[in-house]
């Protein structure tokens, strides 16, 4: 099961990820938490601070290297790495991450593990990329990784970039649910707009709900639904005087601490995940057809020539 958390910049999207991770680790399945923010704070909320053990941020130029060798695997459809783009979909030759076996290759070497839970840095701008790159870039390796990602005996929940940048390529439709975190002000409400046009367009609509974030009282919440179909929002966060002091002491968060009316979101977000069952065929389909969009433009093209012969249709992703 696969959820990502999106909103604009300082919408509540790591604390709602932060929370939700502490909901779900009581379960007792693995979970992949994917800090894909540009400023990295998920680990802090979650109770990580010790980052010896791995190689961590997946999208230094050495990790996308060794990262990729391995996800190719013996796919004989990847000629070469540079190849290897970031909507290539894998095959029944390709090697997997697999969320519920400790020794994966991929979780011992790019992770870190406490209690279940494997925390995933995308990482950030290094000094000598300044002015000369793009964010878009470092997420391309999370696409790898999710499309040649096995999850179905565990969670995946990601604190997604600020702003809409999970439709610039394959991210918005590698997760069964995006939580579009939204604040009682128009300014909310506009971004609430935005991403619905786009899920539209991008035909992940369905996949698209509201947390109410920063909510003080009965008018937020009306003013909210006035806006937005209220079987569109998920639940509320009301203002927490325990959020205020936990962020001032910059602690981790521990969900047993929240108040009451808070708690309901966690559990509804819970019981929705309860009813998917992930369709890993019609994730695959989608994943062919973005594929076949990016490498149609003509920069894809002249680099590369044609690269749709990458797609195996005879591949069953259930199979893995």
């Amino acid at each position: 099961m696969r959820i990502a958390f999106v909103g604009k910049g300082g919408s509540g999207k790591t604390t709602l990820s932060a929370l939700t991770i502490e909901y779900l680790k009581k379960i007792g399945l693995p979970i992949l938490a994917v800090d894909a923010d540009i400023n990295m704070h998920l680990g802090g909320l979650i109770g990580f601070d010790d980052k010896t053990k791995t190689k961590l941020n997946i999208s230094d130029s050495e990790s996308i290297k060794d990262i990729k060798t391995y996800l190719k695997g013996d796919n004989d459809k990847i000629k070469s790495l540079v190849e290897f783009r970031k909507t290539t979909p894998p095959n029944s030759l390709s090697n997997f991450v697999n969320l519920s076996n400790k020794d994966d290759y991929i979780l011992s070497n790019y992770t870190l593990e406490k209690d279940n839970i494997y925390l995933m840095n995308v990482g950030t701008y290094e000094k000598g990329e300044i002015g000369a790159s793009c964010y878009h870039n470092n997420l391309a390796i999370l696409e790898n990784i999710l499309s040649h990602l096995i999850d179905r005996d565990g969670y995946v929940v990601s604190d997604m970039v600020a702003g809409i940048d999970a439709f610039a390529g394959s991210l918005h439709a590698q997760f069964d649910r995006l939580f579009l975190s939204v604040e009682p002000t128009r300014r909310g409400v506009d971004v609430y707009n935005q991403y619905i046009e786009l899920a539209k367009v991008a035909g992940v609509e369905n996949l698209l709900f509201v947390v109410g974030n920063k909510i003080r009282n009965n008018k937020d919440k009306n003013f909210l639904k006035s806006f937005i179909p209220e079987n569109k929002i998920i639940g509320y966060l009301y203002l927490s005087e325990y959020l205020s002091d936990a962020d001032q002491d910059y602690s981790p968060l521990d969900i047993d601490k929240l108040e009451d009316n808070n708690m309901d979101l966690f559990s509804n977000i819970k019981k929705m995940l309860d009813f998917i069952t992930p369709d890993l065929k019609s994730r695959l389909e989608k994943l062919y057809e973005l594929h076949r969009k990016y490498v149609s433009q003509d920069s894809i093209k002249d680099r590369f020539g044609d690269l749709t012969y990458q797609i195996d249709d005879n591949f069953d992703p259930s199979s893995i």
